[in-house]
């Protein structure tokens, strides 16, 4: 297997959401490498944004403390690489290629087994010794025999953690269902990500099943006080110890363009990464830490600090420009677009409250963004998006005021030169969307910032 042909067999593979999954198809290629999954110890990330950046801050810490650690992202990202690291690093492009190949190789073998189990069913109603174990679920004729694409990264991450050793796990579970995850033994812990909307009940029943698996201890990021009870009500029944950063704790020193620098529990800590929501992250992952050091990990203060400080993720509220002032964010969700208007606001006395966006071309997420900054003060003059379709710009165009006004491109590239061009005209442009959206933007945007 070549490496594009590991990319294609994980992008052309079922989505997590098709409802696809079966645990037993899981249970069963693992069951074929000696079940790998009983002998990882690994966090839980959950929770409805925040993940990423705080598996990134507690994976920098681990590692500069003496830890291999491996960290898991099921959601879908525009490099695959980026699904599976060990110590905050992609693995190589030969690395992933065979991981993946023994994924696919596995998966090969189940069909081989489980159609000769059929033919032998057929032939004398049972099975021989060799294939007993084969779940009953496999053999039924509706059953599906390959793998949806969060699946594959998991088993792959098994498979890595077979071969390499791996102290520590970070499992950042996805928002969607089925989560294949669940397969797995409990953790020993979790960290809740973000503020949980109260209205999300969906996301609050999934938090409630995570914790009555058996998990010990929680850390949960400050919540509202229904997802706080909750939370609290669940954690108590099973004996389990909740912890939750204390916000008087926290005391903000510097917020800029470049970073921002805070005190937590007497404790002086700096990030390079922009945003009020950055430090929240920051307290929680600082609370996390202490968890894994009552769970015997030996974790340095410096190591603790260093490791904070190093992390920067791309398109995470990332300032690409100071004059003008770019700032690309990878942002859909209706919570994570208020964060990201309420950061801006943080530097509003620096950056001023007119601005232009850069969106994709859908019409919900411009409202939400228009209404969030108008409730700021601010003044959106222009919007940039990538369309060639003249009915969808019309769509986009209904959204806006008369004074506002709307430049569509029909490539990246064309896009990305339409905005350095323009630079001049906007003090403060702010490019959102998916990743799959902002990261093509922002590698233009860099190359022209280059020359």
């Amino acid at each position: 297997m070549t490496y594009h042909n590991a990319v294609k067999y994980i992008k052309n593979a079922l989505p997590s959401s098709a409802g696809e999954h079966m645990s037993e198809r899981v249970e069963y290629l693992c069951r074929l490498i000696d079940n790998p999954q009983k002998k990882i110890k690994y966090i839980r990330l959950a929770g409805t944004n925040g993940k990423t950046i705080s598996s990134e801050m507690l994976a920098s810490v681990l590692s500069l403390s003496g830890y291999n650690v491996c960290t898991l992202n099921m959601s879908k990202l525009d490099d695959v690489r980026d699904n599976i690291k060990v110590n905050c690093k992609q693995l190589d492009i030969p690395q992933f290629t065979h991981q993946i190949q023994t994924v696919a190789s596995l998966c090969t073998l189940m069909r081989e087994r489980v159609k000769q189990a059929k033919a032998e069913l057929e032939a004398s109603g049972s099975l021989s010794d060799a294939l007993s174990d084969i779940p009953l679920a496999l053999l039924e004729d509706n059953a599906s025999l390959f793998p949806t694409h969060s699946e594959i990264l998991l088993l792959a991450m098994l498979c890595y953690c077979k071969s390499y050793k791996c102290d520590v796990c970070i499992i950042e579970s996805a928002n969607t269902d089925p989560d294949p995850s669940l397969f797995l033994p409990a953790p020993f812990a979790a960290v809740i990500c973000g503020a949980i909307p109260s209205g999300d009940k969906r996301q609050i029943a999934r938090i409630k099943h995570y914790i009555q698996r058996g998990i010990s201890e929680v850390v949960s990021a400050p919540q509202d006080p229904t997802a706080y009870k909750t939370i609290s009500d669940t954690c108590a029944a099973i004996n389990c110890r909740l912890s939750v950063p204390v916000r008087s704790a926290l005391s903000l020193k510097q917020l800029s363009l470049i970073g921002s620098r805070f005190v937590y529990g007497n404790e002086e800590y700096r990030l390079s990464l922009c945003g009020r929501f950055q430090t929240t992250n920051a307290i929680t992952a600082i609370e996390a830490l202490k968890l894994l050091r009552r769970s015997g990990y030996n974790i340095p203060i410096e190591a603790e600090k260093n490791g904070l400080m190093q992390v920067r993720i791309p398109s995470r509220f990332e300032v690409l420009s100071v004059s003008p002032t770019i700032i690309t964010d990878s942002t859909y969700q209706n919570e994570a677009v208020e964060t990201v208007c309420e950061s801006l606001f943080d530097f509003s006395e620096i950056t001023g409250r007119s601005l232009s966006l850069c969106l994709p071309k859908d019409p919900d997420l411009l409202r939400r963004y228009l209404g969030a900054l108008e409730a700021r003060g601010y003044t959106v003059d222009e919007v940039f998006t990538l369309c060639d379709n003249e009915e969808e710009i019309k769509s986009l165009s209904s959204v806006l005021s008369d004074s506002q006004t709307i430049t569509a491109c029909p490539t990246v590239k064309a896009l990305s030169k339409e905005l350095i061009v323009k630079r001049s005209s906007y003090a403060l442009l702010l490019v959102s969307g998916s990743s799959r959206f902002t990261s093509p933007i922002r590698l233009e945007i860099m190359r022209h910032l280059q020359f």
